[in-house]
């Protein structure tokens, strides 16, 4: 999971990597009196979302006032960029110098981790990582020893006076890797001014849900910021996956399987619908409990342009019988729910599935097919 960039920072000043002065702003009234006596383009106004490329979306404005700051900030807030609600924005002191890129990551295809520098950063870094020998990347197992034997390379590789600033924060940001077992550690831009002296200008941290109860430091950022972190929130909450995608989005999906979620995400947008939500529900885990779909409910009735429900269920071990069962008592329990379901029921027991299903016509429609099935909860949600 990405953190916004004022998590991904407060990260990097425990951890000794230097970054400017800065304050969050959750309203464009809220106090700002560090702007006192700013000088013109003296401040950077940043949208507060966890995603890249903000820069180039009109995320990222300059100001040289406070009257410019509280503007570009009521400007902002309650937008969506990318896809995502702006719910603050980072103010930061803008600063300067040469940009540089430094990065450590995990490498699926190796099985270890890597260790990235190059002397140019900035928004062109994936240009410039085409070009031959302008990228220092050096890939490992995941051992500390090895990372220092490869900070080694890195100082022989760089070759001038920034070597050692560069390496020292380089180490700093590998110790913060290892000790919060991270996914991605990256600066970009890493500033270096005419004396040698680093500053991270962004902050792209990628944690492991999945490690979260070795971590509690990052629990309790989670905790404190949930609301800027729904997603991921309700997995540690609810242990299973429920993204919003589209808070616009006409049809929601209930589905099991992240594959087969990805794969109706893809085919609808294809057919020009707008998909609320990415799901997987985990059938395994309810065992005739209704309290998991009954919680999916009630997400889903808080999208406002929401019209149809899809429940797509291919069924290895788990009984569809049970599941159907399950659905109806979660349908018993929401008598005011009144969108219709398009219900795909495929494998195992899935003839008395469909069976427990039937005689609730006009709230499910029951379709095989998947197709079919997509097609007509494309056509419930423009028709609601």
């Amino acid at each position: 999971m990405l953190l916004i960039e004022s998590d991904g920072k407060e990260l990097f000043k425990a951890h000794g990597i230097p970054v400017a002065p800065s304050f969050l702003m959750e309203s464009a009234e809220d106090e700002c009196g560090p702007l006192s006596g700013a000088g013109a383009g003296q401040w950077v106004v940043k949208a507060q979302v966890p995603v890249g490329g903000r820069g180039k979306a009109g995320g990222i404005v300059r100001a040289s006032s406070e009257r410019e700051v509280r503007a570009a900030v009521r400007a902002m807030l309650g937008g969506r960029l990318k896809g995502h609600e702006i719910k603050a924005c980072l103010v930061e002191q803008a600063v300067s110098g040469q940009e540089h890129y430094l990065a450590v990551v995990v490498d699926p295809g190796r099985g270890g981790i890597r260790l990235m520098y190059s002397r140019e950063g900035g928004v062109d870094i994936e240009s410039v990582a085409k070009e031959e020998g302008k990228v220092f990347q050096e890939a490992m197992a995941l051992d500390r020893g090895l990372f220092d034997q490869a900070l080694e390379k890195l100082s022989a590789w760089i070759e001038d006076e920034n070597a050692e600033p560069i390496v020292a924060c380089a180490r700093k940001l590998g110790a913060m890797f290892f000790e919060l077992g991270l996914l991605v550690a990256e600066i970009n831009p890493l500033f270096v001014d005419a004396g040698g002296r680093v500053l991270a200008g962004d902050a792209k941290v990628v944690i492991d849900l999945n490690a979260m109860e070795r971590t509690p430091g990052l629990m309790d950022m989670l905790r404190e910021h949930q609301a800027w972190y729904p997603d991921a929130w309700r997995k540690i909450q609810e242990d299973f996956d429920f993204i919003e995608i589209d808070a616009q989005g006409s049809i929601g999906l209930i589905t099991t399987g992240a594959g087969l979620s990805m794969m109706l995400l893809d085919e609808l947008i294809a057919r020009g619908a707008r998909p609320f939500n990415f799901a997987d529900v985990r059938t395994g885990q309810m065992r005739g409990d209704p309290a998991r779909l009954l919680t999916m409910f009630g997400w889903l009735k808080k999208a406002s342009g929401l019209r149809v429900v899809l429940i797509n269920v291919f069924a290895g071990i788990t009984d569809l019988e049970e599941f159907a069962l399950t659905l109806a008592k979660a349908l018993d329990r929401s008598p005011d729910w009144n969108l219709p379901i398009v219900a795909r029921l495929i494998g195992n027991n899935e003839e008395r599935a469909c069976a427990v299903l039937q005689g609730r016509a006009g709230r499910i429609w029951i379709e095989p097919d998947l197709e079919k099935a997509m097609d007509l909860a494309v056509e419930l949600g423009r028709a609601a």
